[in-house]
């Protein structure tokens, strides 16, 4: 209809007329883009919360895990002292039961939560630009770099226990539930173990695994800290 009156306008040669429709024209597309613009701009908003609300439970269960995990490894870093002073101060020692308990107290080092799932998502599915808050999109950048960093070195760790303190894991495997139904032939091997200076040097090796594995989960819990203190701010976000 707006096509047959332009038209006509022009054959009457009604300038006024022609601009007047020209400018209806103009106003609808004008207007058109603008409720587009205005409903995606609302859409992504939504999403913003969606994901703001991911990352805020994401992020909470992370802290928790690794504040458990530091509990475990300041533990682990006590029970090792122990188990090297047992060796260091009773290496004849017959209490199996004791040197068996400390034993799994102090030997392994916990394994790196990793990535936030939902982080990775925002950068598999490029929705990282709905995030408007620059603080927060540094935030989780530097979180995640510090989880990659974490996970090197933990292989490297891992690797000096399995490289240098087997003897621990092969003390491991001689225990019963019932310590005192241990044969003569796994008693005098057991004696053997912890008389070895192998032993000794292997407790220590897994104590200080430990120290250093609590140093980089104390910074990953740092960084997760920083990633939800950012959060709140941005729960509520204006329509």
């Amino acid at each position: 209809m707006i096509l047959s009156r332009l038209s006509h306008a022009i054959r009457e040669q009604n300038w006024f007329a022609v601009a007047l429709e020209f400018l209806i024209v103009l106003a609808g597309v004008v207007i058109g883009f603008q409720v587009s613009a205005w409903n995606e701009a609302r859409q992504d908003r939504e999403r913003e919360a969606l994901i703001v609300q991911r990352l805020q439970a994401d992020f909470t269960d992370i802290t928790q895990q690794t504040a458990l995990t530091i509990d475990q490894l300041e533990a682990r870093i006590i029970a090792g002292d122990t188990f090297a002073r047992l060796l260091q101060e009773a290496p004849e020692g017959s209490d199996t039961e004791a040197f068996f308990t400390s034993l799994s107290q102090a030997v392994g080092t916990p394994v790196p939560l990793g990535r936030s799932a939902t982080y990775a998502e925002l950068l598999a599915s490029g929705e990282m630009r709905l995030i408007r808050s620059e603080s927060l999109r540094t935030a989780l950048v530097e979180f995640d770099e510090q989880v990659r960093r974490q996970e090197l070195a933990y292989a490297s760790l891992a690797r000096l226990i399995t490289d240098n303190a087997g003897i621990l894991v092969q003390a491991q495997s001689f225990s019963l539930e019932d310590t005192a139904a241990l044969p003569p032939h796994l008693e005098a091997a057991i004696a053997e173990i912890r008389r070895s200076p192998d032993t000794f040097t292997a407790a220590r090796l897994t104590q200080r695994v430990n120290q250093v594995n609590l140093y980089w989960h104390r910074g990953t819990l740092e960084r997760a800290q920083a990633v939800l203190d950012i959060l709140p701010a941005l729960s509520d976000p204006e329509p």
